[in-house]
């Protein structure tokens, strides 16, 4: 079933995510490249990196900014 009013800004998939997990969302960080997902982790009270993959992000994200990932 479709429930796009549980999409991140809400939080509902993080928490979700950390039940699940057995680990308070509070203790959690998320990364995130968009508005959305810092907005999502803010509200669930997780600590967030925001990834700038564009410059015009960066000015968007609070917390911490990255701008580079590595992956291997």
């Amino acid at each position: 079933m479709k429930q796009p009013h549980l999409m991140k800004p809400n939080p509902f998939p993080l928490i979700t995510a950390a039940e699940q997990m057995s680990i308070d969302v509070t203790n959690c960080t998320l990364i995130g490249d968009s508005l959305t997902d810092i907005q999502a982790a803010h509200t669930a009270g997780a600590a967030v990196v925001g990834y700038a993959n564009k410059p015009h992000k960066a000015d968007q994200f609070a917390d911490a900014i990255t701008e580079a990932l590595n992956t291997t």
